[in-house]
């Protein structure tokens, strides 16, 4: 027998449809809050930003910014985690294909300093929320790449857990240095560089291959010829 095209199926599929299309609005307005607290927070440096800021920036009400987050302080941890995310996806297609980990070491530090160099209001973000957790997808990156310098005779590292939160301290500096302004963006990579290899008590010779590589790699997103992300 022919399917009744008003009967229970087809009333399931337009609830399912219905049900679908309401959690993808509710995703993409987390999303807009999510972006406009970025945003925000990028932007205010002299006042603390409070709900208004966000609401005015995403277009919404403050009716609306509840439904989503029971505070200011919850939208921020939220977006701070949205932004290590996003950060990790525009900066994996410029390293995570190298197969060397003292590639990836020194390309992953660089980027960091070339993402500041170019966006000091992304710098001013990232160094005003705490983004830079140990068991974060960046910390296990950094803590597999070392492991496994450290395997190959590359790096000799007591601790990877130190290591890691030490790159991890030494990268956040950086960038707060960016943001602060750099007489001599290229000076300073490369000496940031160099004092980061010989921490990790690689041999001189192979802390210049590593900055004469990661120079060439990053050198067209520096002279902004490519981009791997959108400045804030």
């Amino acid at each position: 027998m022919p399917t009744d095209p008003s009967g229970p199926v087809a009333a399931g599929a337009a609830q399912d449809h219905r049900v679908l299309t309401a959690q993808k609005k509710r995703e993409e307005m987390r999303a807009r809050i999510l972006d406009a607290t970025i945003q925000v927070f990028a932007h205010i440096r002299d006042d603390a930003p409070v709900i208004e800021d966000v609401v005015r920036e995403a277009g919404i009400s403050r009716g609306t910014f509840y439904k989503h987050f029971d505070s200011l302080d919850q939208a921020l941890v939220a977006a701070g985690g949205e932004a290590h995310e996003r950060m990790m996806r525009d900066i994996l297609p410029l390293y995570d294909f190298l197969k060397e980990p003292w590639q990836r070491v020194a390309v992953g530090f660089r980027v960091f300093m070339v993402r500041a160099w170019q966006d000091p209001k992304w710098a001013f973000f990232v160094t005003r929320l705490d983004t830079w957790q140990y068991d974060s997808r960046l910390g296990q990156a950094i803590s597999s790449d070392l492991r496994l310098g450290r395997e190959q005779g590359c790096f000799t590292v007591d601790d990877v857990t130190v290591a890691t939160e030490f790159l991890m301290g030494a990268s956040a500096s950086a960038i707060h240095a960016f943001q602060r302004g750099v007489a001599d963006p290229q000076g300073y990579m490369e000496a940031s560089m160099r004092m980061l290899f010989r921490s990790l008590a690689a041999d001189s010779e192979l802390a210049e291959r590593a900055i004469t590589f990661a120079r060439g790699h990053m050198a067209e997103w520096e002279r902004g010829e490519r981009r791997a992300w959108q400045n804030l």
